[in-house]
């Protein structure tokens, strides 16, 4: 179901699209991770636009004149998609053109955070069920239990970061391609070989940070972080994420003091070494928490954009790479 979906999604593409025969795509990617992995399907045949900057916080985002006229003579938008960018309809709604939006998260399975959480049997905290993304932008999964029922998540309740997992940004890389063919045809060859030159640099980022985070014991393997980003990364190098700073998907969330109060007793409890935060996002209230616990915060990992071009994460793979490096140096001893 979720390769016919996705193909839906494409053949809408295909019929949305027209451009020139002579003149290259104008595309505009929601982030700069988006736009990265997209410019290495396009190569040399056009630039692939970024709406946000570098080193910015999609949450907080808020849209300007400036992003409206851009994406007005946007020939395709990317978009993470999974109730991501909630500007993205509204801009588009404003701007009043039929612009032709793919969410790269198109077909994939989705993390859905249940907001009643419960505790399984063994004490753990169930929050995340995977489900397939029925819905390009929205946040709709749809699981097992809600199958022939008119059921969906609400808006933010399931988790975009998908970017954390090399192996969901190859499912990008084919969505792009196959976009990209969709509206250029004639270059669908050239796009096809980018993406899959790319997806081999991916599977090879996936084996080197598997074997960075062998050097970490199994029982240090634990997380907490300012918010909910790592969920995809500790999925599939083998991590738990225990707790967050701020509830929920978004840096825009605020934590009532009990449950501040029985993180702390949960760093404790489990030795955590360290809390997780992203440069993007305001580290004090993480800072406050590792203060009472006794333990670090570290304040360097990406979580929502690339940096710039000469800082540390300034491609997909450099971001990947600097985020298992830093996690890898401060639990592996």
């Amino acid at each position: 179901m979720k390769y016919v979906l996705a193909l839906l999604a494409i053949l809408f593409l295909s019929a949305a699209l027209i451009s020139a025969q002579d003149a290259p795509l104008n595309v505009i990617a929601t982030t700069t991770i988006v736009a990265n992995v997209a410019q290495n399907v396009a190569g040399d045949l056009f630039t692939v636009q970024s709406l946000l900057p570098p080193n910015s916080d999609t949450h907080a985002y808020e849209p300007t004149i400036d992003d409206a006229r851009r994406i007005s003579g946007a020939d395709l938008i990317l978009a993470v998609g999974a109730g991501y960018e909630g500007f993205l309809t509204r801009l588009i709604e404003n701007v009043g053109a039929n612009i032709p939006v793919l969410a790269v998260n198109n077909g994939l399975e989705i993390r859905s955070l249940g907001l009643d959480e419960h505790e399984d049997e063994e004490g753990h905290s169930a929050r995340a069920a995977l489900g397939i993304l029925s819905d390009g932008l929205a946040c709709d999964v749809h699981t097992e239990e809600a199958e022939g029922q008119e059921a969906a998540h609400e808006h933010g309740e399931c988790d975009p970061h998908t970017w954390m997992d090399p192996m969901y940004v190859i499912g990008w890389v084919n969505n792009i391609a196959a976009a990209f063919s969709a509206a250029d045809p004639a270059n669908a060859a050239t796009y096809h070989a980018n993406g899959e030159a790319y997806i081999a640099e991916l599977e090879g980022l996936d084996a080197e940070i598997a074997t960075l985070v062998e050097r970490i014991p199994v029982e240090r393997r634990i997380l907490v972080t300012n918010h909910e980003f790592l969920n995809y990364f500790a999925d599939r190098y083998g991590f738990e994420v225990i707790g967050t700073v701020l509830p929920g998907v978004s840096t825009g969330g605020e934590p009532d003091p009990r449950s501040m109060a029985a993180l702390i007793e949960l760093i404790r409890a489990e030795g955590v070494p360290a809390i997780f935060a992203e440069v993007s996002a305001n580290p004090q209230l993480a800072e406050s928490i590792a203060q009472e616990a006794g333990i670090q915060v570290i304040t360097d990992l990406y979580s929502e954009s690339l940096s710039n071009a000469d800082g540390d994460a300034p491609t997909y793979i450099d971001f990947m790479r600097h985020n298992a490096q830093t996690i890898t140096d401060a639990l592996a001893s």
